[in-house]
């Protein structure tokens, strides 16, 4: 054999595979002799080490890993139930307002109007509001940007039917939608400060 043998090869060798001329080049090779003596070294070193067992008092403590996991995602699952029953609210109090046939119009003024004022008044409230920056919890936060999110859909299709010139009719349903999710949306951030509050 003109070559040393590769690390395969002595492994094979000490595990009694070893191909006959890789037998033979490591009777006739120091390198490859030395290496091979090694790797019974390290084999004997690594047989010699003491066995270890787990400890049997760690089984308290695994458990109580387990059932802090599981207290996390009952919490989990509670708060995306919790957020589920919110977008519903919110879902039952636009489709209750557009049903009801939201606010009236005043005299001397048409209802689009006075959708548009009201629109008007709930962005002031919600500036003032949100002006202060207080700290939410992750479900109100959830909450609030989906209400906001809603609102921009609901602004975009406004912005949609003054372009396409659809109606009026249209455009008071919508604006209808738009004050009821800022309703909502004004009030979840009231109740937040009132929570924070306390």
């Amino acid at each position: 054999m003109l070559r040393h043998c590769t690390i395969s090869e002595l492994l094979d060798l000490r595990d009694g595979e070893g191909s006959s001329a890789a037998r033979a080049h490591v009777e006739e090779c120091e390198a490859c002799r030395s290496e091979l003596d090694r790797l019974y070294q390290r084999m004997a070193a690594l047989k010699a080490l003491p066995s270890i067992s787990p400890p049997r008092d760690r089984w308290p403590l695994v458990r109580e890993g387990l059932v802090a996991s599981r207290r996390r995602v009952r919490w989990q699952r509670a708060g995306w139930s919790a957020l589920a029953a919110a977008a519903s609210l919110v879902m039952l109090v636009g489709v209750g307002a557009v049903l009801r046939g939201g606010p009236t119009a005043s005299e001397g003024g048409s209802e689009l109007q006075t959708l548009v004022e009201q629109s008007r008044q709930l962005d002031e409230a919600l500036r003032v509001v949100g002006a202060e920056r207080r700290v939410l919890n992750g479900l109100t936060a959830l909450a609030i940007a989906d209400l906001e999110d809603r609102v921009a859909v609901i602004d975009s299709q406004i912005a949609y039917v003054r372009t396409a010139s659809i109606g009026e009719r249209e455009m008071e349903h919508l604006w209808r939608m738009r004050v009821a999710v800022m309703d909502v949306l004004v009030t979840t951030h009231v109740q937040q400060a009132a929570n924070v509050g306390f």
